[in-house]
């Protein structure tokens, strides 16, 4: 049982007999529900804004299309990895996970010790993703270690790597209320995420995309119901932006096809429906950020947007996406230590991932201390002496991390202003930090250094400052915890399609990441460039592109038959486009660092449906089954051919009438 229709046929063979499975979500144990007692259901989301079948009922027209997204692999550079030593009731384990802290909890829960037995260190991990975020083989590392009595070193295979976690593939079922005037009145989403054989982070990706079903839009009435589903499949967990891909394509795709029934320009009919900032997405949640029309006027202005110059096989498409950012009800703490030689050392559970994170972090605090940048080292990741973070996902590091290293650099200044008024006769407050001295307004200072001897009285010592974030929790908002922030992302693609081979040549892309401030644009840069394009050698394989062109794991009876790199197929610099443009959009809207937001799972989202939409206007064929390959895209235009040569018009098909229609 394979698939999303085998699981959920009636008298479908069970994954799992028990029905009292469950879990833990937002920090709180779930039960499946009983009603879902008999079947392959895990996990259910809902949620209602309006009156869904007034909304239905004042609505001129009704559009209701499905769309299905595949099963993709994170592929990291560095695969799963875990080296474990055991003496006695002691674990120590360096592992390449994005959540130490937690991976700590859950050992202590399987090996029934407590948390100050369990010490877990993280040096660089070469790429994550989501996909090492939970439990996966590390309890087998510290099993093995303790029956050896001496250290076990576990790293996976990339075929081992491609049955341990993937990408949900979904199917989502959108339907759309519009007004004669092309207004948005209603919108009703029924989406499955298929989890694979176990829930891993199932229900939280299947509530987050739920949640950011109904897109960036002004919308009255609106009804969603998420499920996660079992499947005798590798399991399905957290993958960058989980659960937003899914659903973006799907709307975004669909705001198209309803543009182009009323006759609309897509663009404007985006416009017309886009929330305003100070806008709320759901009530109790966090007001709308940034200025959802002024950053889409952009990108179709920077991809050429009504200058199409008449080229055949052509077509440009847009796409405006946004998350929920930061995570939900997230808990964060750092620690700032100046030495006796006024050098700082930072201590943070962020995980580097090939993000950049210690680079933003560091000048986070050199900025506060007013040292140079290069005068800030970040310490190892050690669960025994680190200050807790609750995990490394959903772009948080530099405003949940970065709040509370800024805050941890502000408590450090505090202090040092405190003894350095004592030593130069003046209050804290008339103090201020130049070039790694501390200055009074009479001209008198002091260096770090030299306060650090007159405050320890000799060349020893050190100062530390601490700061913490945690989020408020609220039954107010429909996750529990209002959204840090919106991850808001546009993207704009040309394309020209080969109708001889059914190959897309991505000519060019745009893409635009609201980053509130930018703390190092060259980073931010290289995370949205990596979020659509990633390539071999740019840490990892993956990515929008590869699930929108290429990527797809497959399935047959029962087994995986693409689990490598031979035939399973990514993306290489061939596939990247000709001309490649990101824009950051820098407002200080953030409520990180400095007016900073997160970034890096944004630039993903828009890619698949502004892609499918140029497809649309360079062949005049809808898709609604991701991956786009060559040969999905041969059979469709061949089939629309033989369609139009009857009625002459090209028509909107699926990939599985396109399949059926040759036999196939």
């Amino acid at each position: 049982m394979s698939s999303l229709e085998e699981a959920l046929a009636a008298g479908a063979v069970l994954v799992h007999d028990s029905a009292s499975m469950g879990g833990e979500l937002m920090g709180q144990r779930y039960e499946t529900p009983k009603e879902f007692a008999g079947s392959n259901l895990c996990y259910r989301f809902s949620y209602a804004k309006g009156e869904i079948a007034e909304g239905f009922k004042k609505s001129d027209h009704v559009f209701e299309d499905t769309f299905t997204f595949p099963r993709v692999q994170h592929f990291s550079m560095e695969p799963h990895a875990t080296v474990a030593h055991v003496e006695g009731d002691r674990i120590t384990m360096w592992a390449g996970t994005q959540e130490p802290f937690t991976l700590r909890e859950h050992l202590a829960d399987i090996f029934k010790v407590p948390l100050n037995k369990i010490r877990i260190i993280v040096p660089y991990v070469g790429g994550g993703y989501g996909g090492k975020l939970a439990v996966k083989t590390e309890p087998l590392a510290a099993a093995l270690s303790s029956k050896a009595k001496r250290p076990v070193r576990l790293v996976h295979t990339i075929e081992e790597s491609f049955k341990t976690v993937t990408r949900h593939p979904a199917r989502v079922r959108i339907k759309t209320g519009i007004s004669k005037d092309g207004l948005l009145l209603a919108r009703e989403c029924l989406i499955h995420m298929e989890t694979g054989a176990y829930a891993d982070a199932g229900p939280r990706v299947t509530q987050k995309a739920g949640y950011r079903s109904f897109g960036p839009y002004r919308i009255p009435h609106t009804r969603t119901d998420a499920y996660t589903v079992y499947t005798n499949t590798v399991p399905a967990g957290a993958y960058r932006g989980f659960g937003t891909l899914q659903v973006t394509w799907a709307y975004e795709s669909q705001m198209d096809i309803i543009a182009e029934k009323l006759g609309l320009d897509s663009l404007e009919f985006r416009l017309k429906n886009l929330l305003k900032k100070g806008e709320l997405y759901t009530p109790g949640d966090t007001p709308v950020d940034c200025d959802l029309a002024e950053g889409l006027r952009h990108a179709a202005k920077a991809i050429g947007w009504g200058e199409d110059g008449g080229k055949i096989n052509r077509g440009k498409g847009l796409a405006c996406c946004m998350k929920d950012g930061g995570g939900t009800y997230k808990v964060s703490s750092a620690a700032v230590k100046m030495n006796s030689d006024g050098s700082v050392v930072l201590l943070t559970g962020t995980v580097e991932i090939g993000q950049g994170a210690r680079t933003a972090l560091s000048q986070i605090v050199a900025e506060e201390l007013s040292v140079p940048f290069d005068c800030v080292t970040v310490a190892q990741l050690d669960t025994d002496v680190t200050p807790y973070d609750v995990n490394t996902n959903a772009s948080s590091s530099t405003v949940v991390m970065g709040l509370s290293a800024q805050r941890a650099a502000q408590d450090l200044k505090r202090q040092l202003f405190r003894h350095a008024g004592k030593l130069l006769k003046v209050k804290p407050d008339q103090l201020i930090l130049r070039e790694r001295r501390i200055h009074a307004g009479d001209g008198a200072s002091v260096s770090f250094p030299e306060l650090m001897q007159k405050v320890f009285l000799s060349r020893a010592g050190e100062i530390v400052g601490r700061g913490a974030y945690q989020d408020i929790k609220t039954k107010k908002a429909a996750l529990g915890s209002p959204t840090t922030f919106w991850e808001i992302s546009w993207g704009a693609a040309e394309v020209e399609v080969d109708p001889d081979t059914g190959e897309i040549k991505l000519l060019k892309y745009v893409s635009l990441a609201d980053v509130g401030q930018a703390i190092h644009p060259v980073l931010c840069e290289g995370q949205d460039e990596g979020g659509v394009m990633n390539a071999i050698g740019h840490g990892g394989v993956m990515n929008a592109i590869g699930h929108t062109l290429l990527e797809e794991m497959i399935y047959k009876d029962g087994q995986l038959l693409n689990p490598n790199l031979v035939d399973y197929r990514v993306p290489g610099f061939a596939h990247l486009p000709k001309d490649f443009e990101t824009i950051l959009v820098e407002n200080h809207n953030g409520p990180g660092p400095f007016g900073a937001k997160g970034t890096g799972e944004g630039g993903l989202l828009p890619v698949a449906a502004a892609i499918g939409n140029a497809v649309r206007v360079a062949t005049g064929v809808r898709f609604y089954d991701l991956p786009l390959t060559s040969e999905k895209v041969w059979r469709a235009l061949h089939t629309a051919s033989k369609g139009s040569a009857q009625s002459g018009s090209f028509v909107m098909i699926s990939n599985s009438q396109a399949e059926k229609f040759l036999g196939k």
